[in-house]
């Protein structure tokens, strides 16, 4: 079984997210170690980090993801493998849409906020199963939105990478 910890999550998710891609810096459009303009000005207004995009490491970056993505989603608290295919739903989605997927999923209010309740029913749910239909529900998402015909083939191939390795972290493979 492999650990699903922060750290091993991260390298997986930075096969596809672990440029730094200074395309615009100082734009709205610059990205870097898969963090956009946006989320690290965020991360700047709450004290994660500071300066600007253009001059980040990707200690900063990590920083951020384990901030913003990974703990706001209750990730350290989940069932190996589980915590991935959340993170890596964050990390493409956003944290509020991952939280409510997952809490849609396990039958939790739908509040985009992962709490006990949320971490209690996840993990009373067979991590297998539970890998599998996140897959499915991220596929069926990403299938319906507006730029699918671009990206589709892209979020899939990421998607059924996460899910092989969900399932090699959570033993169900």
């Amino acid at each position: 079984m492999a650990p699903a910890t922060f750290d091993a999550c991260l390298a997986l998710v930075w096969q596809f997210d672990g440029l730094k891609q200074d395309n615009a810096p100082g734009e709205k459009f610059a990205t870097a170690y898969g963090i956009t303009q946006m989320t690290w000005d965020n991360a700047v207004e709450q004290g994660i980090v500071e300066g600007p995009i253009a001059a980040c490491t990707k200690a900063d970056c990590a920083a951020i993801l384990r901030a913003l993505y990974w703990n706001t989603c209750g990730c350290p608290g989940m069932n190996p493998g589980v915590n991935l295919m959340v993170f890596n739903d964050a990390m493409v989605c956003g944290s509020g849409h991952a939280a409510r997927l997952l809490q849609r999923i396990v039958g939790a209010a739908q509040d985009g906020v992962v709490g006990q309740t949320t971490l209690r029913l996840a993990n009373s749910y067979p991590p297998g199963a539970l890998i599998d239909k996140l897959k499915e529900a991220d596929e069926t998402y990403y299938a319906s939105l507006a730029n699918a015909d671009l990206f589709l083939k892209g979020w899939t191939r990421r998607e059924e990478f996460m899910a092989v390795q969900a399932h090699l972290m959570a033993g169900t493979n």
